[in-house]
């Protein structure tokens, strides 16, 4: 099933990739067009609001129509946002809406993919979920990085990557093909977006899935959005290099963190995640005050590593409530609460501006995930005494 699995990854991965290619290569578009601190984590933040359409609709779209009718034509858009980005390089407008289609295609593609591979991977639910994370943040990581350097040293920065990312979509198209369709169309349904939230797990959803889904990308969003923006002038020579670093680092921590949800499973993996998203933005927190933007890269560490605990962890928490008729609108309920924390750049840089500083915003930061952090510790223990 490893082999029919991978057949779904390799476009997974595709788009996973795409997504924060872009993320580096901001600070060189503010440098070319002017742009503001709030500009730039506003072109962050736009990608999420582009997820919620597709979160709603994809989920269970692909439970109706098969998983790979709603899939094939995200992976396609994940290019074209790639060519709009290649293309619009000189236009503010043409930016907002080039990481606006990234936010449409990847939440489409991660919720059809995700449950899409947990169809193939009965046989080992908590592998296919290690297997989901592993494949999603190595192309979340390595997207960044190699922009990155291309950005800081490389010849033509704001087209080699995207065409690096094209290539890639290609390469997924053509070895999706392959993959088993796992959903047998019931002609009488019909296509009505909901949560998939099953009678009686409601409370389950709220209390823990949820707060956990706000480590996925509440977190490592902080580490590679909004640090290396915030503290550019304290590394004016290598910030486009570091920004990239930040997101190769917060991603690439996720496979040491899935082998220890195996390990210790996701009852004590989860709020596990939240206190290193604490230990994260403390560090950030020092880094801002201190202007030791080094800092940063134990924080990229720190808040990676709460992502993948609370990503498997999640996926885990999802699979076990489930309905099988509604895995798809499931998972894209647990993607849309992650991606909500996305927004915390926005969040974070829009309060700064009315207080003056980013440090006492930051301070309330740290205080929350460590709340919701003892709350979630709880929360899962009563999950699992209600015998999930």
């Amino acid at each position: 099933m490893i082999g029919q699995r991978a057949k779904v990854a390799a476009p997974l991965f595709a788009v996973a990739f795409g997504t924060n290619v872009a993320t580096p290569l901001l600070l060189i578009y503010e440098d070319r067009l002017g742009l503001s601190t709030w500009t730039l984590t506003a072109l962050f933040a736009i990608y999420p609001l582009g997820l919620t359409p597709a979160l709603v609709f994809s989920g269970p779209a692909s439970d109706v129509l098969g998983r790979r009718k709603v899939m094939l034509p995200g992976v396609i858009l994940s290019g074209v946002a790639s060519l709009v980005l290649l293309l619009g390089s000189d236009s503010v407008a043409m930016l907002y809406l080039g990481r606006l289609l990234l936010g449409v295609v990847s939440g489409l593609v991660l919720v059809v993919a995700s449950a899409w591979m947990q169809e193939l991977g009965r046989d080992n639910p908590l592998l296919t979920s290690r297997l989901l994370g592993i494949v999603m943040y190595v192309g979340f990581g390595l997207g960044p990085l190699l922009s990155g350097v291309i950005g800081q040293w490389g010849p033509v920065p704001l087209v080699l990557p995207y065409v690096m990312h094209l290539a890639l979509v290609v390469i997924g198209l053509v070895v999706m093909v392959g993959a088993p369709e796992t959903v047998e169309r019931v002609p009488d349904r019909r296509i009505r977006p909901n949560l998939g939230i099953p009678t009686g797990s409601s409370r389950a959803f709220w209390t823990v899935v949820a707060p956990t889904a706000f480590g996925v990308f509440g977190m490592p969003s902080l580490a590679f959005g909004l640090f290396p923006v915030l503290l550019k002038p304290a590394m004016p020579s290598v910030a486009v290099l570091v920004s990239g670093l930040l997101g190769f680092l917060a991603m690439g921590s996720i496979i040491p963190a899935q082998a220890w949800v195996g390990r210790v499973g996701p009852v004590r993996s989860a709020p596990t995640a939240l206190m290193f998203g604490t230990i994260g933005a403390a560090l950030g927190l020092a880094a801002f005050a201190t202007d030791a933007w080094p800092l940063l890269l134990p924080a990229a560490l720190a808040m990676g590593a709460a992502s993948g605990l609370a990503m498997t962890s999640g996926l885990r928490f999802v699979d076990m409530i489930c309905e099988p008729s509604d895995r798809g609108a499931l998972n894209g309920s647990f993607y849309a609460a992650s991606y909500a924390g996305m927004m915390m750049p926005l969040v974070v840089s829009s309060i700064a501006r009315v207080v003056g500083s980013v440090v006492p915003v930051l301070a309330v930061v740290t205080v929350v995930t460590a709340s919701v952090a003892m709350w979630l510790r709880r929360a899962t223990l009563t999950f699992i005494s209600d015998g999930r």
